[in-house]
């Protein structure tokens, strides 16, 4: 076989290789959501709408690697999948409708136009697609998790707690606040002594849920609240680093000092105490030099 002939095959079989991943990459990804969600429902399709922020890199770690994936693409051309782009920071009427504020967020629409489940954070192919499959099938959806807790709700078990955690979960992607914290109420009335350690990551949560429901000054209560019901919780010295850095956005400095010099002052040995000890130095600093200009 000469030279010349082996280069040409080459060529043919990167061309051949090249002309198959242009099929598979020849998607189109809508940005009109209310038109493609109206057209996606009327042609009875299913709907994956990526709901994703310019400055996010687990956004463009997905945008660059799963959805270029020839595996993905021929998912979703063989599940005949509407596929939406969203960047709610530039379109507030999305926000405002399906209230996404972690990104990435994948809203999943069924054939029907109902939305199914939200998928967040980055996904592999292999992850993606197993999650849209089960999703197909009805299998770890909000619905689907809440009649599996209805069944073992009465049983202080890993498997109650595990599914409440889910749920509590699902609440939070779909900005379901009130729900969330309802049920936040209940884990901690299943275990009142912490026992299984879990009221106190429940209640670790419910700071959790009113920072991202912009109640900044009922997140920074919560937290605080951790040591004195579970001060022998992990979530006892977490709540104090959260709660310092939640009280950031109520603009009250001397509050953010006070939390970090207690937190300094409960939990000496712990491993990031001298994190925060720079930060108090920062801080008392920072108020000085204000002090000074005035």
């Amino acid at each position: 076989m000469n030279i010349r002939f082996v280069k040409m095959l080459k060529l043919f079989v990167l061309m051949l290789v090249s002309f198959q991943y242009f099929l598979f990459a020849n998607i189109t990804w809508e940005t009109d959501w209310q038109k493609a969600l109206k057209n996606a429902a009327a042609n009875k399709q299913p709907v994956m709408m990526d709901f994703y922020t310019d400055w996010c890199p687990p956004c463009k770690r997905l945008t660059k690697t799963t959805f270029v994936d020839p595996k993905m693409i021929n998912y979703f051309k063989k599940e005949n999948y509407v596929l939406i782009k969203v960047n709610p920071e530039k379109d507030r009427a999305a926000e405002n409708k399906f209230k996404v504020y972690s990104y990435p967020t994948l809203v999943i629409f069924n054939a029907k136009g109902n939305e199914i489940d939200r998928i967040l954070g980055y996904q592999s192919t292999e992850e993606l697609v197993k999650a849209l499959e089960d999703l197909k099938k009805g299998i770890g959806t909000l619905e689907d998790l809440l009649n599996r807790y209805k069944k073992v709700k009465e049983k202080k078990t890993k498997e109650t707690f595990g599914l409440m955690f889910r749920i509590l979960d699902k609440y939070i992607a779909r900005a379901d606040y009130p729900d969330g914290l309802n049920l936040i109420g209940k884990i901690v009335e299943m275990d009142k002594d912490n026992a299984q350690k879990q009221a106190s990551a429940a209640l670790y949560q419910k700071g959790y849920i009113y920072y991202k429901w912009k109640k900044y000054k009922e997140a920074v209560n919560a937290l605080l609240a951790i040591h004195k019901v579970y001060p022998d919780s992990r979530e006892a010295f977490s709540g104090f680093a959260a709660a310092a850095y939640y009280s950031e956005k109520l603009n009250e400095p001397s509050l953010t000092l006070k939390i970090l010099k207690d937190l300094v002052k409960r939990y000496p040995d712990n491993k990031n105490v001298e994190r925060y000890k720079k930060k108090i130095e920062e801080l008392e600093k920072k108020h000085k030099q204000e002090t000074g200009r005035k």
